[in-house]
């Protein structure tokens, strides 16, 4: 009998901590002021617990991070694109995460990263025999705030639909076909080869003039400070990086062997050489706009190391095509 009462006993206590480590779990209900709301994010880890599921069955698989390109909508001239040559081009593309937060009722909570924003947003959503319809707003109190209008289809795994702007800025309207991706960070992510960095804010033009019997030919050739092999070798979330290692890199590779440490993390980036750099990387998730608190000691001391000699390294330049 006292056995029987101690197990009792046990059972109901067990029942009333997984109340409350439910309770406790329970995500905050913000107040709600002209049908826009002001959200905390949700961060990555309770995210993808929520659910990871890349199939749309049912709408609960809709929760969760959509990454890919926000890309220039078709009203868009090319006369803006930055390009170069064939290995240094940009249609100015953005990689985005649209973040799917939460369900209200017939409401969508969520929030989007790009270009070092994180924006909420709010709106409504329909089912059809086919697809899940969104339409969400961003509040409007940022310059670059605006519409999504979007729709997955049922037994599918892509996100796709347009934003327009609700102010006049350089591209008012974009486009975007997203796939579902689960963020995890991983100190021992490598960069890989898939985009060259060059920095267009630091750029110098290089005159060539070229002697022939009849005459004089000129030509421009344009030098941007880049970064060299060595960014693929190095891992600064990992390994404890010595004066030895960093003395003498140049600043491109100083600098972007730090800011692969806030990529491994999420980071989005504002400063546009950058985010064109990382973006290209397949790994890649902007999640945060501001990650500092996430960093390891190890990183700390790293990026503190890095940025002591990247104050005074030397630039270096490559020729990337002509004027």
């Amino acid at each position: 009998m006292r056995k029987l009462f101690l197990l009792s006993l046990g059972l109901l206590l067990f029942m009333n901590s997984c109340k409350n480590w439910i309770k406790n779990t329970e995500e905050p209900v913000e107040n709600e002021v002209d049908s826009i709301v002001s959200i905390i994010p949700v961060i990555p880890d309770q995210q993808q617990i929520a659910n990871s599921n890349k199939l749309v069955v049912n709408k609960e698989d809709i929760l969760g991070f959509w990454v890919g390109y926000f890309e220039k909508g078709d009203q868009y001239t090319y006369e803006k694109d930055v390009y170069a040559d064939e290995g240094l081009n940009w249609q100015r593309e953005n990689k985005i995460n649209i973040s799917i937060d939460r369900f209200e009722g017939d409401s969508i909570i969520g929030h989007s990263v790009v270009a070092g924003n994180n924006r909420p947003f709010k709106g409504t959503y329909t089912t059809t025999q086919n697809h899940f319809i969104f339409e969400v707003s961003e509040p409007g109190d940022d310059r670059y705030d605006g519409k999504f209008t979007f729709q997955i289809a049922k037994n599918d795994s892509l996100l796709s639909g347009t934003w327009k702007a609700y102010k006049k800025i350089d591209i008012s309207e974009r486009k975007y076909s997203l796939t579902k991706k689960n963020f995890q960070y991983n100190p021992d992510q490598m960069l890989v080869s898939s985009r060259l960095y060059a920095d267009w804010e630091n750029q110098k033009t290089k005159k060539v003039t070229y002697e022939d019997e009849s005459s004089d030919y000129v030509d421009f050739y344009h030098e941007f400070s880049t970064a060299s092999n060595i960014i693929y070798e190095v891992n600064a979330s990992n390994t404890k990086l010595t004066k030895k290692d960093v003395e003498n890199l140049k600043k491109g590779d100083l600098l972007i062997i730090r800011n692969t440490i806030y990529a491994r993390h999420g980071y989005s980036f504002k400063k546009r050489a950058l985010r064109v750099f990382f973006d290209a990387q397949p790994w890649y998730i902007p999640v945060h706009n501001d990650i500092k608190s996430e960093f390891t000691e190890l990183e700390k001391q790293n990026i503190e190391l890095l940025m002591k000699y990247e104050k005074n390294a030397k630039e270096y330049y490559d020729t990337f095509g002509r004027g």
